[in-house]
């Protein structure tokens, strides 16, 4: 007779046939799913709304670099205080049109205004001194000229005397010694005045040399005493070019030491643009390239006049001259313009949208969506320089294929992708 068998044991005996059923299933699900995953990497659904789809196109390209320039004044020229000071009295306020010339401020210093009438006694006792000595040295010319005059005329005297006696002699009337005393006598006179001739003729060309050093001093005398009353005027700061004062560093009652910067002229006849370039570009930076801006609906070019050498925090100076002065006029001191600096000519190039995307491939590979629109697959490409429009393509795609453009932050490790219209 069979033996009956309990009910309990039967379910518990479908269930652990069920569970390993299930089990199996499960690991084989997995294995299947990690089997697929290392074949074809990973597959995501993605919105195809949050995605930026851009076609590749065959266009020019040129590589620019979008700067900010600002409009400054082609020439600046400083002003600094000479002597230094106190400030008396401020005439023309910061932002007034100047004239060449024109008082813009004036300092008191009385320690220089002592300095200078200390000077001026020093050099005014100097040169008195020096015209002094200029006319001791005229008057012993003048007596050596008076000693020459009286020999000349003790000589002629000797000799009127020397010929008298001669016919006297002849006659009797007088000694032999008598005409002998006459003949040493004048004999004596004559060499005595070839004597002080020479002498004179020497002194008088050690007087003119004397004479002529003596004036170039006094001269140079009267140039120190020139400055040192100029640098009284140097009190009074007056603008060196006519222009704009844009910058004024001076209140009444400040003092201000040799040297310091007081404020500035612009020449506004002429305007520059100056631009910060990032120094990643500096070897690629060079005087004549050009840039272009757009004003009143117009497209306007300016040329590099300069290039500044020094880096400072991470950027180097450039300046742009307008050559067109229309233009000129019609900009303004400080204004900001949208610069695009060109890098390189522009040329056909088969190019792509930038955007997010470099940021997750290095230019390396992307998505590239296939014509239904409903895939995209990872494709390695090789990109090359770039604006901040385009890419230009060097190989791995083709004109009018479709590439994601947009970040590939969430889904940079997936190999192929599923496009709809909703998550």
């Amino acid at each position: 007779m069979d033996k009956p068998i309990p009910k309990t044991r039967n379910k518990k005996h479908q269930f652990t046939i069920l569970f390993f059923v299930i089990s199996t299933s499960l690991i084989i699900g997995i294995f299947s799913f990690t089997q697929s995953n290392s074949a074809s990497g990973k597959h995501y659904n993605i919105s195809s709304e949050n995605l930026v789809i851009s076609t590749i196109k065959q266009a020019e390209f040129a590589e620019y670099l979008p700067l900010r320039g600002v409009v400054e004044p082609e020439k600046t020229i400083f002003i600094d205080a000479i002597d230094g000071g106190r400030v008396d009295e401020v005439f023309i306020q910061e932002g007034a049109m100047v004239a060449q010339g024109q008082a813009i401020l004036k300092l008191s210093n009385t320690n220089l205004q002592l300095n200078v009438l200390a000077r001026e006694a020093e050099v005014s006792e100097q040169i008195n001194n020096m015209r002094n000595t200029r006319l001791a040295l005229e008057q012993n010319q003048l007596a050596l000229k008076r000693d020459v005059i009286e020999l000349d005329f003790a000589v002629l005297r000797l000799q009127k005397q020397f010929t008298r006696y001669k016919t006297l002699v002849e006659k009797n009337l007088i000694s032999q010694q008598a005409i002998e005393m006459v003949k040493d006598e004048l004999d004596f006179q004559l060499k005595y005045r070839e004597m002080v001739q020479q002498s004179q003729q020497k002194e008088a060309l050690l007087q003119t040399q004397q004479l002529q050093q003596l004036e170039q001093s006094i001269n140079t005398l009267e140039s120190n005493l020139t400055i040192s009353r100029g640098s009284l005027d140097n009190l009074i700061i007056r603008a060196p070019s006519a222009g704009q004062l844009t910058f004024l560093d001076a209140q009444v009652g400040e003092s201000k030491s040799m040297g310091q910067r007081l404020g500035q002229v612009d020449l506004i006849e002429q305007y520059k643009v100056s631009a910060q370039v990032d120094e990643f570009y500096v070897s690629r930076v060079a005087k004549g390239q050009t840039a272009s801006f757009e004003l009143n609906q117009q497209i306007h070019h300016i040329e590099v006049a300069k290039v500044y050498p020094g880096i400072d925090n991470g950027t180097f100076k450039v300046d742009f001259t307008i050559s067109d002065k229309v233009v000129a006029k019609q900009l303004r001191l400080g204004q900001s313009l949208q610069l695009k600096f060109n890098l390189s000519s522009s040329e056909s190039k088969l190019q792509i949208a930038n955007g997010g995307f470099i940021q997750n491939t290095a230019g390396s590979w992307v998505f590239v969506v296939d014509a239904s629109g409903q895939q995209a697959k990872k494709r390695n490409v090789r990109l090359g320089r770039k604006n901040p429009q385009s890419i230009e393509v060097l190989s791995g795609l083709v004109k009018g294929e479709r590439v994601i453009t947009s970040s590939y932050a969430s889904f940079s490790d997936a190999e192929q992708l599923s496009l709809s219209l909703n998550n």
